[in-house]
């Protein structure tokens, strides 16, 4: 009896402290030239928890239509993994078909994913850009306009999200070349028992049976891996 009433103490003291167990995300996406390069870092327990997941390079394939993804992966620097995903066409629209999907089997998504973003904490953001013709004139329409947008995005954000600091953002204009770069850094942080209640809540929220999923990835889940794209 002692020894069951240890492992229940053990059981709950642990469950305690993974649902007040902070996550801290942080993620530097930077598009250079033609290149995108994306890193997610997620931490716990100041780090001594980590998992890494990287994508250094997106590009066309020249073979097909195809968008070539390079991407890295791992929980440690030494246990890395990399490999070469092939994104086509038709995996977008299927992936948009998935979403939609989900949308219509999930009653009061936008309220619960809502509720949950203003749980999760902006400890900093940065999106510096840098934008530019040969053309002065063409520049500087170009530039106000990109201020403008990047002010609405931002409004939007600082609606859902929880900035604990000021949002920080540039547009540097470039009147010799030709160019559109961007950088974006930020660091996202949430208690894991709040994206398990969320996690509980759209399951709850769920109506219907098994979803039809038509991505070759979420169609496993569905019970139809053998499916094809038409």
């Amino acid at each position: 009896m002692k020894w069951l009433l240890l492992i229940l103490t053990i059981l709950i003291v642990v469950l305690l402290l993974l649902v007040f167990t902070k996550i801290r995300v942080h993620v530097d996406y930077k598009r250079v030239h033609k290149n995108d390069i994306i890193h997610i870092k997620a931490s716990a327990w100041y780090g001594l928890f980590h998992y890494t997941f990287k994508v250094p390079v997106i590009k066309k394939d020249d073979d097909s239509v195809s968008i070539v993804v390079k991407k890295e992966k791992g929980m440690k620097e030494e246990a890395k993994k990399e490999g070469l995903d092939k994104i086509t066409p038709e995996d977008l629209r299927d992936g948009l078909a998935d979403m939609k999907t989900l949308l219509q089997h999930i009653v009061n998504f936008h309220r619960v994913i809502r509720h949950f973003l203003g749980k999760v904490q902006v400890i900093e953001f940065a999106w510096h850009s840098m934008v530019g013709t040969k053309n002065a004139a063409h520049t500087g329409v170009l530039t106000g306009g990109c201020w403008a947008l990047k002010g609405s995005i931002i409004g939007i954000l600082t609606t859902y999200l929880n900035f604990k600091i000021m949002p920080t953002y540039s547009i540097t204009p470039d009147f010799q070349r030709k160019q559109a770069n961007t950088s974006i850094s930020c660091i996202l942080q949430f208690r894991i028992g709040q994206a398990m209640v969320t996690g509980i809540k759209l399951l709850r929220y769920w109506k219907g049976g098994r979803v039809k999923f038509k991505s070759k990835k979420l169609a496993k889940l569905s019970g139809d891996s053998n499916k094809q794209s038409f």
